[in-house]
């Protein structure tokens, strides 16, 4: 019985690693059909007028980026006249209390995103747009 010890000890190992190796390939293997991330900087910044809660023209000036998958950026890039005109469109039918404060501003950059993909499913039948980012966000 002693010599189907060590055997057994082996069995269990080889078992062990065989485990260890095939998680790690599957692992390795989901991580490679995700598609990268990619940024887009959308340049210049934004002006934009909104109505304040007087009935004033009041200002946005924001600089914005978009998160899409590499596989989409070129489809961004190549309809970035209607992406720009959706955020402008968008931007400037924000009320003072819509753009004032921080869960205000989130709400408002999830909405972007929303309007953003709305134009481009229009025009090319795909939603690429993954989050709109502000890097910089200005009211006056």
């Amino acid at each position: 019985m002693s010599l189907m010890m060590p055997l057994c000890h082996k069995l269990r190992l080889f078992t062990l690693l065989l485990l260890c190796s095939l998680t790690g390939i599957t692992g390795y293997a989901a991580d490679e059909a995700a598609p990268a991330a990619a940024y887009i900087e959308l340049k210049p910044t934004f002006v934009v007028n909104h109505l304040g809660d007087d009935a004033r023209l009041k200002y946005i000036k924001t600089s914005i980026s978009i998160r899409t998958d590499e596989t989409k950026k070129d489809l961004i890039e190549a309809n970035m006249p209607l992406v720009r005109d959706a955020l402008v469109m968008f931007l400037s039918s924000r009320t003072t209390e819509q753009v004032t404060g921080a869960v205000a501003r989130e709400k408002t950059r999830e909405e972007a995103a929303i309007a953003v993909n709305g134009a481009l499913k229009v025009e090319t039948g795909l939603e690429p747009v993954k989050d709109i980012l502000f890097a910089s966000f200005v009211t006056q």
